[in-house]
């Protein structure tokens, strides 16, 4: 019998008997919480526990991982479900004042390199630190993000559609209203799991539990997966801070980029002159981006590329061609020669401004978002983004389900 690319899965939920509150047991992603501590004393039975353990001195963090899931699971706080199924998943959010809903589902992909593609590098320390703790607890704590195409809408018409059982609704910390549903007829799990037989599969996000889940030698993992031409993709950019090692003015800067950009004062008049800035870089028919100093705390500077800045021809022009990559490679490494440990990342706009202006930060550098067509030309040529290339929005909250695997490392519990 052919094996299922795409299949339904019997996941292991939090016991709503014993549990009234998922929005106090769910947290971000391991590699996006920025404080443990608040989701510890959030609830006892915070996901938190199980994605990023604290050590205890007679036990690693992987062991207490481990010794909390079985302490759960003996008293009936997590249960299997009680038949193979695919989850829905909705989230609705608000970004910049338009409103999003991004709709997907959650069953188990079988692994294959020449289907399941990518777009990020991975670190050999945080690909360490997935492995140790997916395999003591021969469970996914938290799920790998991917997008499958789709333009008919088929899949998401199954999704809309089908019979469905609401296991969760709640607004989370961020304002993200989150609905979660089990599917509940076979027929239709099937037709679904059908649709996504010849489908590619790109990864946008959870590069380091796949690459693990390769390293294991597991048959299927669970994904998340939501139709990359769906209206509620939300691609945000990862901009550059800067603090320099050694002072360097504004006016050296200013000096350096004249060359190779067009450079456009922009006055920070009102509350939403950064809003309008960023603005007029997305829309903008050259790559541009904004520089702020700590200089200048008043103006912005919009930087257009005025001939090409980044040319290295052993690069694939895809990868060349990436506003993230002019960027980073030409503007930030190749023109101004800046340092990697000057750089930070951040996504936050607003706080950013404060931060220069504040001095904490020499400067800021804001760029536009990367599209989702350029993530799948990527993909699709195998070839990797720059780091801190995209961050997808919202992120998959973890603790709404989780992944059972036998000991065999083969099919679904």
């Amino acid at each position: 019998m052919k094996e299922l690319m795409t299949k339904p899965f019997r996941g292991l939920l939090y016991n709503r008997n014993k549990i009234d509150d998922i929005a106090s047991c769910v947290c971000p992603p391991y590699d996006v919480v920025s404080s443990v501590r608040t989701y510890y004393e959030r609830n006892p039975f915070n996901a938190i526990r199980l994605e990023l353990p604290l050590p205890q001195p007679s036990m690693d963090k992987y062991n207490v991982a481990k010794h909390t899931l079985d302490q759960w699971l003996r008293i009936g706080v997590v249960q299997k479900d009680s038949n193979d199924t695919i989850y829905v998943y909705e989230q609705e959010i608000i970004v910049n004042e338009i409103h999003y809903l991004r709709r997907g589902f959650i069953a188990l992909n079988k692994l294959q390199k020449e289907r399941i593609l990518t777009h990020e590098e991975t670190r050999k320390k945080a690909k360490e630190d997935r492995e140790r703790l997916i395999t003591t607890l021969k469970t996914y704590t938290s799920l790998v993000f991917a997008l499958y195409e789709d333009k008919e809408e088929a899949i998401e018409d199954i999704l809309i559609s089908s019979q469905k059982e609401k296991l969760y609704n709640f607004v989370d910390e961020q304002s993200i209203t989150n609905r979660f549903y089990r599917m509940t007829n076979p027929e239709e799990i099937a037709m679904l799991a059908s649709l996504m037989e010849s489908k590619k599969i790109y990864i946008a996000d959870g590069h380091h539990r796949l690459a693990v889940s390769y390293r294991i030698g597991l048959d299927y993992i669970p994904i998340y997966l939501t139709n990359m031409y769906s209206t509620g993709i939300v691609i945000l950019p990862y901009h550059r801070i800067i603090k320099f090692n050694k002072p360097r003015s504004l006016t050296e800067v200013l000096s350096l980029l004249e060359e190779s950009v067009l450079i456009e004062k922009f006055p920070l008049t009102d509350i939403n002159s950064p809003r309008n800035a960023t603005q007029k870089i997305n829309t903008a028919a050259k790559p541009s981006y904004i520089l702020y100093s700590k200089d200048d705390p008043d103006n912005f500077y919009i930087l257009s590329e005025k001939a090409p800045i980044y040319t290295d021809t052993t690069v694939h022009e895809s990868v060349r061609r990436l506003k993230v990559s002019i960027l980073h490679m030409g503007i930030l490494k190749n023109v101004l020669k800046v340092q990697d440990e000057e750089i930070s990342f951040t996504q936050a706009l607003d706080k950013t401004v404060a931060q220069v202006k504040e001095g904490i930060h020499d400067l800021a550098f804001f760029l536009p978002p990367t599209l989702v067509e350029e993530v799948k030309e990527i993909a699709d040529n195998s070839l990797y983004m720059p780091p801190k290339s995209t961050f997808f929005y919202p992120k998959i909250l973890t603790g709404l389900v989780f992944y059972q695997y036998d000991g065999n490392v083969s099919s679904s519990p």
